[in-house]
């Protein structure tokens, strides 16, 4: 009966999200930052930009249909847990395919790729039918197994998790990162449309690189906390479970203060950003144990300083220690005004990633500036990052530090929970 009720209140709450016009967008327009810098991007990428309204009223009518039809209830939780690995394991038989046909037609001695692909593309198109059949049973249990994960967790509001874990498995947009280039901060970020073509993402790098003289990324997304969340499934499943757990802590944040104040500064963004990797990272692995038997990984601590970082292995490849390596020797190299030597030092870099197996298309300081809001990781040189492993570390429990850090609304609020836990 319980669950009955609350479902009901979801398709009311969702119809009345329709009406509005997307409760996602409105927010969206009122959260995102409009500095004028911000508008005069956004206005010369104008025909590219992403259709937020578009996605939220198509995926409010989605998520309505499935409260009522509740794709998935009727399996057992094994045969759940099933539908849930076979669907992965189908998206990324899809992502392969994709590859091999790309090659074909990449291949200059090919010269008639349609018809060298055409037995690829029938195992492409089938094997994308069936991935369209069983992606609302897959969300629909995903979002009920990370509900589960969440109460366990006590992240519960008054006894239900709020907001409702909804999500999509979706094309989701590209973003567009502006940084100086003197110095490594996000200046300007727009989403653009997921169907951008390599040639169409180059175009508008080097359009907007001359406009306003600035380093520039478009860059792909692997998930994005509107609501209904946008997640990628090109991904194995604890990066999933982590992605839906990341992006719904977005919208458990837009109802206190540190996400009221996310796009304040680069700091707070980056607060967020690093409070959501914590969580995700934490939760996520939680749920891909307690369904999936997945073991958890030990937690890596990557050195905050060159001096701390060991010398490279010969015999081992370490693409953490080596994009860590690589962001402290721009920030020195830019801090002493080296700008053109740190940019060749970084297209030299991105060769040497590209040669272990990483395909890393630019390497420059936008891209630092969209990875390292990420504190936690390689990509990034922020003290936040560990300021804010260590007041994890000081919480009894993962729910303890999110009640703590939900408060937050600048950047010296930080300082004064750790001060407060030391």
């Amino acid at each position: 009966m319980r669950r009955k009720i609350f479902g009901w209140i979801l398709i009311v709450f969702l119809l009345l999200m329709l009406l509005c016009g997307g409760a996602g967008w409105w927010a969206w327009q009122k959260v995102s930052p409009a500095s004028p810098e911000q508008k005069r991007v956004a206005r010369a990428v104008k025909p590219e930009h992403f259709d937020l309204f578009r996605y939220e009223t198509g995926a409010v009518v989605d998520k309505i249909a499935e409260a009522w039809t509740r794709p998935g209830a009727r399996l057992t939780p094994e045969q759940q847990v099933q539908l849930v690995q076979d669907y992965v394991a189908l998206a990324r038989q899809v992502q392969r395919l994709d590859a091999r046909i790309q090659r074909i037609y990449a291949d200059p001695a090919q010269t008639e790729p349609e018809k060298a692909s055409q037995a690829l593309q029938k195992q492409r198109e089938q094997a994308l039918s069936l991935l369209h059949r069983t992606r609302p049973m897959a969300e629909a249990i995903l979002q009920q197994q990370a509900r589960a994960t969440l109460q366990s967790l006590d992240l519960d509001t008054a006894g239900i998790i709020w907001p409702p874990v909804l999500f999509n498995f979706s094309a989701l947009p590209n973003y567009l990162i502006l940084s100086p280039r003197d110095h490594i901060e996000l200046k300007a970020g727009v989403h653009l449309r997921p169907d951008l073509s390599l040639p169409e993402k180059e175009r508008i790098e080097q359009q907007v690189a001359a406009q306003f003289g600035d380093s520039t990324l478009v860059e792909s997304l692997g998930g994005l906390g509107v609501w209904p969340t946008m997640v990628s499934d090109e991904a194995d499943l604890t990066w999933i479970a982590d992605t839906i757990i990341h992006e719904w802590l977005h919208t458990y944040m837009a109802f206190h203060p540190l996400g009221w104040h996310m796009f304040d500064s680069p700091q707070m963004d980056t607060i967020n950003e690093t409070v959501a990797t914590l969580v995700g990272q934490e939760a996520g692995q939680e749920l891909a144990w307690r369904y999936y038997g997945i073991p958890k990984p030990e937690p890596q601590i990557l050195p905050q300083s060159s001096q701390q970082l060991p010398p490279p292995d010969p015999n081992r490849f370490d693409f953490r220690l080596e994009m860590r390596r690589t962001r402290l020797h721009v920030d020195d190299l830019l801090a002493a005004g080296h700008i053109d030597e740190a940019e060749a030092y970084m297209e030299a870099r991105r060769q040497f990633f590209v040669q272990h197996g990483y395909s890393i298309r630019k390497l420059n300081q936008a891209y630092f500036a969209f990875h390292g809001s990420y504190a936690t990781g390689s990509a990034s040189s922020d003290p936040i990052g560990p300021k804010l492993r260590e007041l994890r570390a000081q919480m009894p429990d993962l729910a303890s530090f999110v009640r703590a850090v939900q408060g937050i609304s600048q950047p010296e609020a930080l300082d004064a929970l750790l001060a407060q836990t030391r």
